[in-house]
């Protein structure tokens, strides 16, 4: 697979998390692009601020969001930018959201780093507030090696 395919595949794997998995609520199609040893980083300074581990830990945070906003209008979340920085998949991010109390819409740009397993599953997601700041960290080697996914590793 050229670089070019592999950079439009991660893009729909992390396009279909947020629009047809966490946006609805299927947790069920969230499972099945996260690893289970998942590591979710959300970003320094937010109130959800913090490194979430494992997939029961990130659905948690995932429904923490659901539970305060609607994301259901058909483009809530799109992928604005999206690069390849080695073997990590860099994203501009912005989300729109219908606060469940409230009824005002709020719009969120982010930018995210998106590490993947050999099965393509998310390793690792870190949040960043600017682009700028998701390159820098994107360029500085990883702490550890991209491991196998943990499914891919019990097939073993």
């Amino acid at each position: 697979m050229s670089s070019e395919e592999r950079s439009g595949r991660r893009r729909e794997i992390v396009s279909r998390l947020y629009r047809e998995g966490w946006g609805p609520g299927d947790f069920d199609l969230v499972r099945e692009l996260l690893d289970d040893d998942v590591v979710w980083t959300a970003i320094a300074g937010a109130p959800d601020a913090g490194t979430y581990r494992g997939f029961e830990t990130v659905r948690a945070y995932m429904q923490d969001w659901l539970d305060e906003f609607d994301f259901n209008e058909g483009d809530d979340s799109q992928i604005e930018d999206a690069v390849e920085v080695g073997e990590r998949l860099v994203c501009l991010q912005r989300v729109i959201g219908t606060g469940k109390r409230s009824g005002l819409r709020t719009e969120i740009r982010y930018a995210c780093v998106y590490t993947f397993g050999e099965d393509e599953r998310l390793l690792e997601v870190n949040e960043y507030a600017t682009l700028d700041e998701a390159l820098e960290a994107a360029s500085r080697p990883p702490a550890s090696p991209p491991r196998p996914s943990n499914r891919a590793a019990t097939r073993r």
